[in-house]
């Protein structure tokens, strides 16, 4: 299928690249892990209620740094924007446009290929190669937790930190999937700026949110980064509102995906 070979085209040309991010921040999380001390690191809550509220809106509403579940909350569920969505933006907003502005895509259209076979195939190397990076963060912690002797695997609250695993992939998701609508019918440099400045948008509205006025509180759940949040689940083990969190991040980016496909195949590219 013209899809498949599309994906898998993109993906043996990025793979060094795509290696390279996984090698280094799977490495910097098991480092991590490798230097959590529970007694030490408890000392640092005191800390953590003298900062300002909008640093602490910003790791969740709860926070531990006693437990490994907490510490992740904070160094890596709650910094999940910094750490990957980022990139993944950047990567997704400016694909297609460049194939227009470097006229790369005339050859693969003039080919016996359908224009929502091009972009899905397009789309579907952005996520593969955003999974495989997060999973390769992920089995890194999972091994940290497992062979550093300052971690009992057994006290792991194992449920619970798979499930923040899963929100944090479908969160990243649904960012790349915000950086891949814009591609698909803006240039270049508009595509980066608005994919950008949506994902920014939707960071302050889904962390702090609690600033805002009483009557504006409710922009909350136009948010992705509001169903992002862990910190419940992690530090009190409270399952409320997450299978609402997951059909809701679920959601977003099966439909922006549908809707991004059904605009590149109407949009006049001549060939």
């Amino acid at each position: 299928m013209n899809t498949i070979r599309i994906m898998l085209k993109e993906l043996t040309s990025n793979k060094k690249g795509i290696i390279l991010y996984t090698a280094l921040l799977g490495l910097f999380y098991m480092w991590f892990v490798s230097i959590f001390d529970p007694i030490f690191f408890a000392d640092f809550e005191d800390l953590l209620e003298s900062y300002p509220e909008a640093i602490r809106q910003m790791i969740g509403e709860f926070y531990s740094l006693s437990t490994i579940g907490g510490l992740m909350n904070i160094y890596l569920f709650s910094m999940s924007l910094f750490f990957f969505g980022i990139y993944f933006v950047l990567k997704a907003s400016q694909d297609i446009p460049r194939e227009i502005d470097n006229r790369t895509i005339d050859l693969m259209l003039s080919k016996p290929i359908k224009r929502w076979e091009f972009s899905l195939g397009k789309y579907l190397y952005h996520i593969m190669g955003a999974i495989i990076i997060l999973l390769g963060v992920m089995l890194a912690v999972i091994l940290g937790i497992f062979i550093m002797p300052n971690v009992a695997a057994n006290e792991v609250p194992w449920a619970e930190f798979l499930t923040a695993f899963l929100v944090m992939i479908l969160l990243n998701l649904g960012i790349v999937t915000t950086g891949f609508f814009f591609s698909t019918f803006m240039d270049t440099k508009k595509s980066l700026v608005l994919s950008f400045g949506t994902i920014i948008f939707f960071y302050a509205v889904g962390q702090f949110w609690q600033s805002f006025g009483e009557s504006m509180e409710g922009i909350k759940y136009i948010s992705i980064f509001y169903y992002s949040d862990m910190s419940n689940l992690l530090v009190n083990s409270n399952w409320d509102a997450i299978p609402i969190k997951i059909v809701f991040l679920s959601s977003y980016t099966i439909i922006l995906a549908l809707i991004s496909l059904l605009i590149f195949n109407k949009r006049d590219i001549p060939v």
